[in-house]
């Protein structure tokens, strides 16, 4: 089995108030992977046999060859059964509100490229980009979504820990932070603000901290219950499997 490609390319240009960059994987692995949402939306073309996916109520599926996938609010599995070649876009979380006037209508849910307004053809990365650039150029708002941008900057920075920090600082009322977030992301405030808790402490386990209570603490969480919790639900698993090794290596994230 070859070693897998993975190549990312950071978005320039105006592609870039949309996009953190684009992407190419190709790899032979087999076998499934859980992929924990993190608040971004990725637009992805299979180049090669697109994967199982696996949903929460039990069904399966096979993805499409092309499509949007919106915020993840829970761990999402795929079973790749053949050899993968995907070209993704990385979009910020503010993106999503650029396609569709309801991004809370998209969580958790793969949405056809077609019903986007995307239009996108394989290539190689360097010509994806390009072609992404062009693609996208329509979709740049006139103006950034300012707070919540810089609620999202605080809160990965850990500056902003709490709701009642972001909404100080956003100077607004934690109910209106929250519309405001949902209605630019798809997600709220609160939500966003538990992914970015859950993988500062997934990062910090990864990197060999021993004390999980040390951990939740040190993270955010109120205790290590907390964090459990949130392990079960964005990564299907608790915070003490996270330091097995992979039998499949996370691919997309």
């Amino acid at each position: 089995m070859s070693e897998p490609h993975h190549e990312f390319r950071p978005a320039t240009g105006p592609l870039s108030e949309l996009a953190e960059g684009v992407w190419h994987l190709r790899s032979s692995a087999r076998g499934s992977q859980t992929i924990a949402p993190d608040g971004r939306c990725e637009i992805i073309l299979h180049r090669a046999a697109p994967p199982i996916e696996h949903r929460a109520d039990g069904s399966s599926t096979r993805q499409p060859a092309a499509f949007l996938y919106g915020p993840l609010t829970r761990v999402l599995t795929i079973e790749q059964d053949a050899d993968m070649d995907v070209l993704a876009i990385r979009l910020h979380p503010w993106a999503v509100g650029a396609f569709t006037e309801k991004p809370a209508d998209w969580r958790d849910r793969l949405v056809a490229l077609p019903e986007t307004g995307v239009s996108l053809t394989p290539g190689t990365l360097a010509e994806f980009a390009s072609q992404a650039e062009s693609a996208l150029a329509r979709f740049i708002p006139p103006a950034p979504a300012g707070t919540v941008q810089a609620a999202i900057a605080g809160m990965e920075a850990g500056a902003l820990s709490t709701l009642e920090s972001l909404a100080d600082a956003a100077r607004l009322t934690i109910r209106t932070l929250d519309r405001r977030f949902e209605r630019t992301t798809g997600l709220t405030a609160a939500l966003y603000l538990r992914l970015v808790r859950f993988h500062r402490a997934r990062n910090a386990i990864k990197a060999g901290a021993e004390r999980l209570s040390d951990v939740a603490a040190e993270a955010g969480y109120a205790d290590q219950a907390h964090m459990t919790r949130d392990f079960r639900r964005f990564a299907g698993e608790t915070p003490k499997l996270v330091r097995r090794p992979a039998a499949f290596d996370p691919l997309y994230r």
